[in-house]
């Protein structure tokens, strides 16, 4: 027997295939071109960011907010369309909307949006053409303070044409400065060196303004001259004293000390009771005669190696040396009880000279990190891994090194304080190794500004 389908069943099923067909297309049309746009997105977010990053980096360069607001602007958008490129995926990128902002607490803002048109395939087949995908992010940029403070005293090598360590120590920390943004509303940056004491290169902005003059500081590196024993306390001392002389309402949310030497330090600042007068000045304590030998070398409270008297009548030493701005004046003994000086009052001695120097150095850090600054240190040569006198019965934890971390509260030294900021020590194993330890140094430094 013959069965016969009626007709309308036969269209009736051409049209439940189609619509299901239809629908099959849509679902798989939906699942690539989701795909797709969330590829772009992907894309568009990792051009955004790396825009963001760019513009940030380019702050640092131009001697005003517009020039420097124009070179984060022009290096957002190169990066932006060398990490999003046309057609990528099918999409053409729009032109990137780039926003600077210098706020006057001391930060920048950059904003960047990004938009793509992604057009579509299967989903055209439904009558949709084309779907925009956007991106956006901030990225912040903090202003700075910073001051670098150099050690020139004579053991980095003999003044002449021949030694290649001064030149070289030079160049890296123009270098580093040039890493900074200068002029009106940039970072702050100051220069302090020392030797038999230690002086002001160039003064940190403290009347409020933010910048610095990068010619000047460049001019007053490249004029340092080598010669007198290591006033490292005198350095930090007067690093700290720059940082704390700008305005508490105006000083940058990020404040640092980046100290640079090759030894260990050796020499007390203070005024002493000399005789039957006071005299203000730095106490050698190398003189020779060993660890109870009295410190008879006293220097001008400056770096320029001048000596006061070499017969001194200072038979004990102070308490105090000399003051820090807002904070008071620096103790030779201890902080952390280190190390103990004999003597009540402190006799004056090698030893106890030499003891107070390194108790010095390290008060000052100590007090800097107790305001959140934080300090980077940098150490050159072999003699920093060594004992520089034989006088105290010093161990190892006496080598200039490990003095350096402490200065840094870098993690793991002995001191370690997890309650205060702490900062990078970078060795460098000789000159040549300099410019990779200042470029270290601030790179991480404008790595925690943004």
């Amino acid at each position: 027997m013959q069965v016969c389908k009626k007709s309308g069943q036969s269209g009736q099923v051409a049209v439940l295939v189609g619509v299901l067909l239809l629908v099959l297309i849509g679902f798989v049309g939906i699942s690539i071109d989701s795909g797709r746009a969330y590829g772009v997105k992907a894309k568009l977010n990792s051009a955004v960011d790396a825009a963001g990053i760019a513009a940030a980096r380019a702050l640092a360069d131009g001697a005003s907010d517009a020039i420097r607001i124009g070179n984060a602007k022009s290096a957002a958008t190169n990066y932006y369309f060398a990490n999003f490129p046309t057609l990528y995926l099918g999409a053409t990128p729009a032109e990137p909307v780039v926003t600077v902002v210098h706020h006057p607490d001391g930060y920048w803002q950059v904003d960047v949006s990004g938009s793509a048109n992604m057009p579509l395939t299967f989903m055209s087949i439904l009558g949709f053409t084309d779907v925009p995908v956007a991106a956006t992010g901030q990225t912040i940029r903090r202003d700075l303070d910073i001051v670098l403070v150099i050690d020139t005293s004579g053991s980095l090598g003999p003044p002449t044409s021949s030694s290649t360590t001064l030149p070289t120590l030079k160049r890296a920390a123009i270098e580093f400065v040039n890493r900074f943004n200068d002029g009106a509303n940039g970072d702050r940056v100051g220069l302090v060196s020392f030797a038999s004491g230690g002086v002001v290169d160039v003064p940190i902005a403290s009347n409020g303004s933010r910048g610095f003059n990068r010619s000047k500081v460049i001019k007053e590196i490249n004029a340092l001259s080598l010669g007198g024993a290591t006033a490292s306390a005198e350095g930090m001392r007067l690093g700290l004293n720059e940082i704390n002389g700008i305005p508490i309402a105006s000083r940058s949310s990020l404040r640092m000390i980046v100290f640079f030497s090759d030894g260990a330090p050796n020499m007390v600042n203070a005024v002493f009771k000399n005789g039957n007068s006071n005299l203000t000045g730095d106490l050698y304590s190398e003189a020779g005669g060993g660890a109870n030998a009295r410190a008879t070398d006293v220097f001008r409270h400056d770096k320029s190696n001048t000596k006061l008297t070499t017969t001194s009548n200072i038979a004990t030493l102070p308490i105090n040396g000399m003051s820090v701005t807002g904070v008071g004046n620096i103790l030779l003994a201890s902080y952390n009880n280190r190390r103990t000086l004999n003597g009540s009052p402190y006799t004056n001695n090698q030893c106890n000279v030499n003891k107070a120097s390194r108790n010095m150095l390290e008060n000052v850090a100590n007090t800097a990190r107790d305001q959140s600054i934080k300090v980077y240190t940098i150490g050159l040569g072999a003699r920093i891994n060594s004992l520089e006198v034989n006088y105290c019965s010093y161990g190892a934890t006496e080598y200039g090194s490990n003095i350096l971390q402490r200065l840094a509260n870098a993690n793991g030294v002995d001191s370690y304080n997890a309650d205060q900021p702490s900062g990078l020590y970078i060795w460098a194993e000789d000159e040549s190794a300099l410019s990779s330890a200042f470029t270290t140094i601030a790179s991480e430094i404008l790595r925690l500004s943004k």
